[in-house]
């Protein structure tokens, strides 16, 4: 029983360590010089929507695909 509270309690300490060193790191991408806030995702437009065309067309499908099924099994059901 004590082991396993000394793991929970080195376990915690770790996760607490590595939670305190996130925003160090994020900290450290946005320096003045850095050129990461002076980007904008304005060229990434049509990807964008390249993607939501993507998933349009996938629900369709899906939305498709169950309609065809649902038909196929009332026929069955006669």
């Amino acid at each position: 029983m004590h082991r396993i509270n000394r793991t929970r309690g080195l376990v915690l300490a770790l996760l607490l360590v590595m939670a305190a060193a996130v925003p160090l790191v994020a900290q450290e991408a946005a320096l003045p010089g850095s050129r990461a806030a002076e980007q904008s995702l304005r060229p990434y437009a049509f990807v964008f929507i390249a993607y939501t065309l993507v998933w349009v067309f996938v629900l369709g499908w899906i939305v498709a695909v169950a309609r065809r099924l649902a038909r196929l099994e009332r026929r069955l059901e006669v």
